[in-house]
């Protein structure tokens, strides 16, 4: 089974003690611990949550998109391009494996 991280946050005060990795660590040991994760996926977009995930987690990097790049299909008009003037990071797709994490 595969487990769908969509979003984590930390507060700001905390940020300087690793509690941001330890709470992610935490959770993915949680779900493979007690309902049998063996993956788990997180799509980010924030540079702290990609390093957490690939570095600290082992998790490997699966596609990064950047989303000014993005077509859309749309039913009338062909295709649509609704982010062309994002100028922010890409959006990073990164796989964990969680029988791998202590």
């Amino acid at each position: 089974m595969v487990l769908f991280i969509i979003a984590g946050a930390t507060r700001f005060k905390h940020l300087d003690k690793n509690l941001a990795a330890r709470l992610r660590t935490h959770l993915c040991n949680y779900a493979r611990d007690t309902k049998g994760f063996q993956y788990a996926f997180i799509q980010t977009c924030h540079p702290a949550t990609r390093h957490i995930y690939v570095k600290n987690m082992n998790g490997k990097e699966m596609t990064i998109v950047d989303p000014a790049t993005w077509l859309w299909k749309k039913k009338d008009d062909g295709l649509s391009q609704p982010f062309k003037d994002y100028q922010g990071v890409p959006v990073v797709n990164i796989l964990v494996k969680l029988s791998e994490l202590e």
